[in-house]
This record gives C-alpha cells, sequence and structure tokens, in this order.
C-alpha cells in the first residue's frame, strides 16, 4: 500500500512599504530626541575643557604673583622705542607686550617664554619688537588659550579666546601707569629714556580691598577675524564677534544695546572684528574686556579707532556656550556668569578709573572692581 507524505511549505513575506515607512519614522523620532542629547553633552564637555583651561590661567596668575608679588599686568616689556620708519625688528615693543607671554613660564610654556625674551640677532630686541608686529617665536598662541566651544575665526595662529578683566570703567583704557578699577592695569615706568625701568609692574595683591574671591580676574570673549571697520547688513556679523561704534556709551553705556537684536549686529552699524587676533597685544581691543554690560552682550566703543587701540569702551565677555560665559577670580577659582546677571542701572555715567566708590553696574560692576567697596 503506497504511502502518500504532504509536506507542509512555509511562505515569508516581506516588508511592505507602510510597515518601512513606519519604521523610518520611528527611527527618525529616536535621532530626534537623541540628538540634542548627545549635542548637549558635547557641549558640557567642551564647557568643562573650557573652564579647565581658564583656572590653569588663574591659577599662572597666582603663580607669577607669589614670584614678583604682583599679578600680570594687562600690558607691559620695553616701553616705547617705536618711531615710524624704523625697522619692526629694531624697535622696542611699546608697552604693549601682553599678559598672556608674562604667563608663560607659569603655564608649562618656557621654551616659547625664553624664546621670546632672548631676542634674536643680530638686531631683534630683548623681549620682541613692537607688540603689534609678526614674529616667529610668538606667531603660535598656546593651546591653552582657545576654548573648544569658540568657533570663530582660527586661520591665524595668533587667536586667542581668553580676555583679561579691566574693571567697570568705560574711559581712560590701554594708559601704561599702573592705574585701573579691574585687575589688569599697565605696567607703569618711570624715567624719560627709553627703555624706561618699570615702576609698578601689575595689580598687587594688597589693591584688592573687595577680596579675591569676589573680584574677577578673567573671562572669554569670543574671537573674530581681523577684518577692519566695515559697516554691516543685517544677520552679517554675531554680536560677540565685533565692536559696534557708538559715542553715547562714555556717559551712557546702555547706548551699546541699540546695535544688537539679540544675536547679531543691526543693519547699518559700523563694525571691526579685531579681537583676539594677537594674543601678543595687550591692549583693550586685543586682549581685554569690563563688566559693564552683561555677557554676550554688543560691544562698543566711542572713538571709531579701526584698530586694537580705542580707549573708550564697552567690552562684553562672550562666548559659544549657551546661556553665558565661564569666569575665573582673582583667587583661581572659576564660576559661570550668567547672561542674566544683575547689571544695575546701564544708563549710569560710568566710574573713572582711578575712583573707589561701588559700581553703578550692579553684581556684575561689583564683581569687576577690585577695589569698589561692594
Amino acid at each position: 500500500m503506497a504511502r502518500s507524505c504532504v509536506v507542509a511549505r512555509s511562505t515569508r513575506h516581506g516588508f511592505t512599504l507602510v510597515e518601512l515607512l513606519v519604521v523610518i519614522a520611528i527611527i527618525a523620532v529616536l535621532i530626534g530626541l537623541l540628538l540634542p542629547a548627545v549635542q548637549s553633552a558635547r557641549e558640557a564637555a567642551r564647557r568643562s575643557s573650557c573652564s579647565s583651561q581658564l583656572r590653569q590661567i588663574a591659577l599662572a596668575c597666582l603663580q607669577h604673583e607669589s614670584a614678583r608679588q604682583a599679578y600680570p599686568p594687562q600690558k607691559g616689556g620695553t616701553h616705547y622705542g617705536w618711531a615710524s620708519g624704523m625697522a619692526a625688528n629694531a624697535q622696542l615693543n611699546a608697552g604693549r607686550r601682553s599678559a598672556f607671554i608674562f604667563l608663560l613660564p607659569y603655564m608649562e610654556q618656557n621654551e616659547q617664554y625664553d624664546q621670546i625674551m632672548g631676542g634674536g640677532f643680530p638686531d631683534m630686541q630683548p623681549g620682541g619688537p613692537n607688540a603689534w608686529a609678526s614674529w616667529a617665536p610668538w606667531n603660535n598662541a598656546p593651546a591653552t588659550l582657545s576654548c573648544p566651544s569658540d568657533n570663530g575665526s582660527s586661520t591665524l595662529t595668533q587667536r586667542h579666546s581668553y580676555a583679561v578683566c579691566m574693571g567697570d570703567h568705560v574711559t581712560g583704557h590701554n594708559g601704561n601707569d599702573g592705574i585701573g578699577r579691574g585687575m589688569f592695569v599697565g605696567s607703569a615706568y618711570s624715567g624719560s629714556v627709553d627703555p624706561r625701568p618699570v615702576s609698578k609692574l601689575g595689580t598687587r595683591m594688597s589693591e584688592i580691598t573687595d577680596g579675591t574671591s569676589k573680584t574677577l580676574l578673567l573671562s572669554e570673549k569670543m574671537r573674530q577675524t581681523g577684518a577692519a571697520f566695515g559697516t554691516v547688513t543685517a544677520g552679517q556679523v554675531r554680536q560677540q564677534a565685533g565692536e559696534a561704534t557708538v559715542t553715547g556709551i562714555v556717559t551712557n553705556p546702555a547706548a551699546c544695546l541699540t546695535v544688537g537684536d539679540g544675536r547679531f549686529f543691526t543693519a547699518g552699524s559700523s563694525v571691526k572684528q579685531r579681537w583676539g587676533s594677537l594674543w601678543h597685544d595687550g591692549q583693550a581691543g586685543s586682549i581685554g574686556f569690563n563688566t559693564v554690560l552683561p555677557p554676550n552682550s554688543p560691544s562698543c566703543e566711542a572713538d571709531a579707532n579701526p584698530n586694537r587701540d580705542s580707549t573708550q569702551i564697552v567690552y562684553a565677555p562672550g562666548s559659544g556656550h549657551p546661556g553665558g560665559v565661564v569666569a575665573a577670580y582673582a583667587d583661581g577659582s572659576t564660576t559661570f556668569l550668567s547672561n542674566s546677571i544683575d547689571t544695575g542701572n546701564l544708563s549710569a555715567a560710568p566710574p573713572a578709573r582711578n575712583a573707589t566708590t561701588a559700581s553703578p553696574y550692579g553684581v556684575f560692576g561689583a564683581l569687576g572692581s577690585k577695589a569698589g567697596a561692594d
């Protein structure tokens, strides 16, 4: 008797178009949910790195104070010795060698410091030429001076992201006389023959009567492109990355806020972009900020100077971090300053650079002054 055998066959079904679209949609939703978290984690890491670097610079300032009985000056070096027509390598550095160069030995950059201070054969001056010149020993800024969240131009290796605190005054910046409301002042000199001897290097510990834990030392300011003066169009230049000309800031710093829309300089503003392009130059327009307008506000100057030499300024700290900037105090500790920090009455007249009165610019102004009794 023959046996019949029935073999069951299994049938395989592929994905339908609808099912495929559903899977793609689910993946897209998951990516959409995860991407902000990944970006947030990356920014948190960048901010942590930035804070660590700023702390290293602040601790270097304290080591400088311990070794030389003064914090580093905003600007110093061999005084004057500059005249139009002189060869760049025969000039002194006009008292403009920046605080960052003074800090090199305390930032484990001894070799670069020795090269700079050694000058060069046959006629390069010890300490370097005029501070705005290109010169091999200082054409590369230490990596520690660049914040990973600063996405400004980095095509030139002299660029940096960190700024020294010059206090809460608006006028009289860039002097070589040791006077200023903030932690960083220009070295003072004596005599009349160059190179003149230094009579005061920088701020002394005894001058910080408000306390080192309540006085700002350093912060961030977004580096710029190095472009000259120009009238901008809407959305062209981020307000953290330039300085507009506004004459009214000398008596009313709030006037600077009129040239920004919260993100960019408004169309028609006259803006230059030089800050942060020369780490070795100690002018305010190269390395400084003051504590008047809150972090990430526009920055302004009143004297329409196309270079880095403006003396009437409102330079707000700025960064690529959401909501504020990293900063360091004179005791070496770091903090995060919010864009919403109290700034008091921004329409009030600024204090003189040698005033010892309280700041009119709220908590932020008080943090910037080292001896304001506030």
